[in-house]
């Protein structure tokens, strides 16, 4: 398959998740998963299934295509699932009773670092879910 450019930009996005999880676990930052962060077993769980993504996509680079879209596909629900939860909260407390809603908690929630989250795993999000159909699609093309 085709290790060009734009997928090792992808393969690099897995290789820095150490980096991550120090600046999640020590600084506070929270960049990668910010959608993960009411459930710390989850966080946890999904850090090592990165960190197995980027060691798969060392030891088997032909399959990082594969990899990146399957990692695509689960971080692309949990950013939605993440995003649309706030909103469904916010709908359900107005449905509910809407003198006592609570619009600062929305507000809230949108903070630097769930919004640089959202930019950053969406960047990536397009991109390795691109190339991972482009080079699987080329690898296809080229079998036959």
């Amino acid at each position: 398959m085709n290790t060009g450019f734009r997928n090792s930009i992808a393969r690099w996005y897995f290789y820095i998740t150490p980096l991550f999880i120090l600046l999640d676990y020590f600084l506070g930052l929270n960049i990668r998963i910010a959608a993960l962060d009411s459930a710390p077993m989850y966080k946890n769980f999904y850090y090592g299934f990165c960190v197995l993504c980027g060691i798969s996509m060392f030891l088997l680079p032909r399959y990082s295509a594969v990899v990146t879209l399957f990692e695509s596909i689960i971080n692309f629900m949990m950013l939605v699932l993440a995003f649309f939860s706030r909103y469904m909260q916010t709908v359900t407390s107005l449905m509910d009773d809407v003198l006592s809603t609570d619009f600062k908690a929305v507000e809230k929630s949108l903070t630097a670092e769930s919004i640089t989250n959202f930019a950053i795993v969406g960047f990536f999000l397009i991109l390795t879910f691109r190339t991972s159909i482009d080079t699987i699609a080329a690898s296809f093309k080229s079998n036959q």
